[in-house]
């Protein structure tokens, strides 16, 4: 058999046993995506705040995870709501909004929805990220989010706070406090301390 001809022979085997690996590739990958299913619900929390004048941003822990649950924010200002029509939300919610009070909606950019005035606004279901600047604002989130508070001296010389179902109150401060709901508990383990190679 001339060289040309086994090369004939094994070009063909090779190009099977490529097209093997692919599809096997292939088969695995999705079988890996029906496994992963859809995103889990994540946790749920209360969160609380108020302040006299000021802003915050509510935003994403990361992609898989935006702002979700159910807000009710009464304030004086302006209010952007970055909606599910505008980023689709991971686990497929859609964002409903009423406002009461005079407060009137703005502007509609492709589901970006600024609201301006003085009264009340909920929102619930899921969205991508919600921001408010203004004064005498108090809310409630139940749900998860990471907020971005900054806050501007009143007349007291307060920043405004915030707070968990304990009721306590932290301060916002000036320079960006980033709080997340459900509340993020850090502890810092003991150290076993070992002399002569025992524990102690």
């Amino acid at each position: 058999m001339s060289m040309f001809a086994r090369r004939w022979i094994v070009m063909p085997a090779a190009l099977a046993c490529a097209a093997l690996v692919t599809l096997t590739a292939l088969s695995h990958a999705q079988g890996e995506e029906k496994k992963s299913g859809p995103l889990p619900k994540p946790i749920y929390g209360d969160f609380f705040m108020s302040a006299k004048i000021g802003s915050f941003k509510m935003l994403p822990y990361n992609d898989d995870k935006p702002p979700e649950g159910h807000f009710e924010m009464s304030f004086t200002g302006t209010v952007l709501v970055d909606t599910s029509d505008a980023v689709k939300h991971p686990r497929g919610l859609k964002t409903t909004i009423k406002t009461e009070g005079a407060v009137k909606q703005e502007i509609n950019y492709h589901g970006r929805i600024v609201f301006h005035g003085s009264g009340k606004i909920i929102v619930d279901g899921g969205w991508h990220a919600l921001q408010w600047f203004g004064r005498d604002m108090t809310g409630h989130l139940n749900g998860s989010a990471v907020f971005r508070l900054n806050g501007e001296f009143d007349k007291n010389l307060e920043t405004g706070y915030y707070w968990y179902t304990n009721g306590k109150k932290a301060d916002w401060g000036t320079g960006g406090m980033q709080p997340t709901c459900p509340e993020s508990i850090y502890t810092v383990a003991n150290p076993t301390v070992k002399i002569n190679g025992k524990g102690h």
